[in-house]
């Protein structure tokens, strides 16, 4: 298991200027709810809404990576005011390069947090990757860090609040 995000060293959260995460298993549980009509539903954590919130007031850039073709993702993101969000991708890899290039970021200044094979392709372009602890064990070997918190229960929070206090110490 990779250590906590919070016992990295501060100067290597600090030197993050974009913080990108995929949707499903890190916002959320990965769970759907599906009603008799096939209308969907997803659960979505406040408390990491207002840590990407902080995140965005302070100039950090964030992205929302996902390859769920469903507008539950982009509104969660519209209403967080996220400024990059791109669904249905399946090359998170190729997009997240795209993203990084457009706003001249090295790998170093990208942290992506990611819970699933889908996201390992952008893993490949961040210098910092974060997963939560339930991710998949193929995941969780190549990720730099991990939180205590599960996803859509405060993960993001915890990774928003680690960059925050390196940031700002």
């Amino acid at each position: 298991m990779p250590p906590l995000i919070h016992a990295l060293p501060a100067a290597r959260l600090a030197a993050i200027r974009l913080f990108a995460f995929d949707c499903d298993g890190v916002l959320t549980d990965g769970r759907v709810q599906v009603s008799e009509d096939g209308a969907q539903a997803k659960t979505f954590s406040v408390v990491d809404g207002y840590g990407l919130t902080l995140l965005r007031e302070r100039g950090f850039h964030l992205a929302l990576i996902t390859r769920d073709p469903s507008p539950i993702p982009r509104h969660r993101a519209q209403r967080l005011q996220i400024p990059h969000i791109f669904s249905d991708v399946t090359e998170k890899g190729a997009c997240l390069r795209d993203l990084a290039a457009r706003l001249g970021l090295a790998a170093e200044a990208i942290a992506y947090m990611g819970d699933d094979l889908p996201d390992l392709p952008a893993f490949e372009v961040a210098g910092l990757t974060i997963a939560p602890p339930d991710a998949r064990r193929a995941v969780l070997q190549r990720a730099h860090a991990t939180t205590e918190a599960l996803p859509g229960f405060g993960a993001v929070r915890e990774v928003c609040d680690a960059l925050l206090a390196a940031a700002h110490p």
